[in-house]
C-alpha cells in the first residue's frame, strides 16, 4: 500500500507567494512538514505564519536558487532542522517578456540561471539523499509556453522547455530508487508574478483577451495549481512518472 504523506518533509521553493504559497499551505493541511523557501525571507516567513495559524508545521528559509552554494546549504539545513526531504516542489522562477531582439545576454543568462540551473541545483543536492533512502517525489514547474512557445518571451519558453526534458530524465534515471518526477505546465494563473507591474486596468484587459482562447473562459487560480501539484506528490499518483500535466483550462490540448 502506498505510504501516507503525513509526517513527511516537503521542500517548496518559491513558497513566498502565489502558487508556491498555496502549495505549502495545502501540504501542511495534509500533515506534511513544510520547508518554505524563497528569495525573499520575509515572504517565506509570512507563508509560515499562515500555515501556523492553520495548525500546520513549517519553517522559513531564504535563498538564491541560482547560487549552487546557497542551494547546497539550504538542503543541508532543511534535512537537519525539518527532516529528510521526501517531497520536492520547485516553483521558484521569474517572468520577463520582450521581443527576441530586446533580450540581452544578461537577461537570457538570468532566465536560464534561475529557471534551469536553479531547478538542476536543487535536484542535484536532493537526489543523493533520496536515493540513499530509496524514496522521493519531485514536481518541477514548467509552463504551457514550453509547448506553444511565446511571442515576446522566447527565453522564458526556452527555459521551461528545458525543464520538461530535465524532469523526464530524472524520471527515467531514478525510478529504480523509488523516485518519481513529474512537471506541471500552467497556463495563465492569476498570481502576483503574472500580474507583474501592470495596472489593474491593464491586467483586466489582458485577462479578458486571454480568457477568449481558454475553453473554460477564465484564468486559473493559484490554489488550482497547488491542488494538482499536491496530487502529483501524493501516493494517489504512485504510477504517474515522467509526465507533464497541463493546468490551463484547456488552452493546450495534446
Amino acid at each position: 500500500m502506498a505510504q501516507d504523506m503525513k509526517g513527511g518533509t516537503a521542500l517548496v521553493t518559491g513558497a513566498g507567494s502565489g502558487m508556491g504559497r498555496e502549495l505549502a499551505r495545502v501540504l501542511a493541511r495534509r500533515g506534511v512538514k513544510v520547508a518554505a523557501a524563497d528569495l525573499r525571507p520575509e515572504a517565506a516567513r509570512a507563508t509560515v505564519e499562515m500555515i501556523a495559524a492553520e495548525g500546520g508545521t513549517a519553517r522559513a528559509y531564504g535563498f538564491e536558487v541560482s547560487d549552487s552554494g546557497q542551494v547546497n546549504a539550504l538542503i543541508a539545513a532543511v534535512e537537519a532542522e525539518v527532516g529528510p526531504i521526501r517531497y520536492l516542489a520547485q516553483l521558484a522562477g521569474i517572468a520577463d517578456f520582450r521581443a527576441i531582439e530586446d533580450i540581452s545576454d544578461e537577461l537570457w543568462d538570468r532566465m536560464m540561471r534561475v529557471t534551469v540551473y536553479g531547478q538542476f541545483y536543487v535536484c542535484r543536492a536532493v537526489l543523493p539523499r533520496m536515493c540513499e533512502r530509496r524514496f522521493g517525489v519531485i514536481v518541477n514547474m514548467s509552463s504551457i509556453h514550453a509547448i506553444r512557445g511565446e511571442a515576446k518571451g522566447a527565453h522564458y519558453a526556452a527555459a521551461k522547455s528545458a525543464i520538461t526534458g530535465f524532469t523526464k530524465s530524472i524520471a527515467r534515471e531514478k525510478a529504480e530508487f523509488n523516485i518519481r518526477a513529474n512537471s506541471v505546465a500552467p497556463g495563465p494563473i492569476d498570481t502576483p508574478l503574472w500580474r507583474g507591474n501592470r495596472s489593474d486596468a491593464e491586467n483586466a484587459e489582458l485577462m479578458k483577451n486571454r480568457s477568449r482562447v481558454i475553453p473554460v473562459g477564465r484564468l486559473g487560480r493559484a490554489e488550482e495549481v497547488a491542488e494538482a501539484m499536491a496530487f502529483l506528490l501524493s501516493p494517489q499518483s504512485s504510477y504517474i512518472n515522467g509526465q507533464t500535466l497541463n493546468i490551463d483550462g484547456g488552452e493546450i490540448m495534446n
